[in-house]
């Protein structure tokens, strides 16, 4: 069995808000699995947190994530990988039903493994839904993201409702930049 480990880490926000978020990626043959420490915000939106989510190996679909605000309550989620989720005491989570991606708004993370799972497909304007989870309210949601490229392969328009950002991926297809929310800083440690 075969594994890379990457290291990835975003500055968050600015000004007296701005945070980091620091991320270790173990992509293996088994499957995809990244862990995250969160600090950010100011007054009463500061909040640390800590992250894991799983991917089954090649991006297809997000298996599980787990949430926990600091000092805060936990938000636990399962893919059976045919299109059910459920929390963490198991019990089915029917308004999440035929999604294949789970992510944390605000981190680059979850756009980088959904870009990953479309491919080529991300080549042309995408509209679909996923599980996002707010920081640091800890609300699993439905949510339409819209992708539209902007320069193949590296730069695309994700849209939101009514709020659009422009993000930008690395050759590998990590996240560089999410709009003006998070910039990659440092060099991407490989092992």
């Amino acid at each position: 069995m075969t594994s890379t480990t990457r290291s990835l880490r975003w500055r968050l926000g600015t000004g007296d808000a701005a945070g980091l978020e620091h991320v270790e990626v173990k992509i293996a043959d088994s499957g995809i699995a990244a862990e995250a420490v969160v600090i950010a915000g100011a007054g009463e939106t500061a909040h640390g947190a800590r992250w894991r989510i799983v991917v089954d190996p090649d991006w297809t679909c997000t298996r599980s994530l787990h949430l926990t605000r600091l000092g805060g309550p936990t938000v636990a989620l399962r893919h059976d990988g045919y299109g059910a989720w459920s929390d963490g005491e198991g019990k089915p989570r029917k308004d999440f039903a035929g999604l294949a991606d789970c992510l944390i708004e605000g981190s680059p993370f979850g756009i980088t493994q959904i870009l990953k799972r479309l491919g080529a497909k991300a080549l042309k304007t995408q509209s679909l839904d996923v599980v996002a989870v707010t920081l640091p309210g800890l609300e699993p949601t439905r949510a339409t993201l819209k992708f539209e490229p902007l320069e193949a392969g590296c730069r695309w328009r994700l849209t939101r409702g009514d709020t659009a950002i422009e993000i930008a991926v690395d050759d590998g297809g990590f996240v560089t930049t999410y709009g003006e929310t998070a910039t990659r800083i440092g060099a991407i440690a490989a092992a």
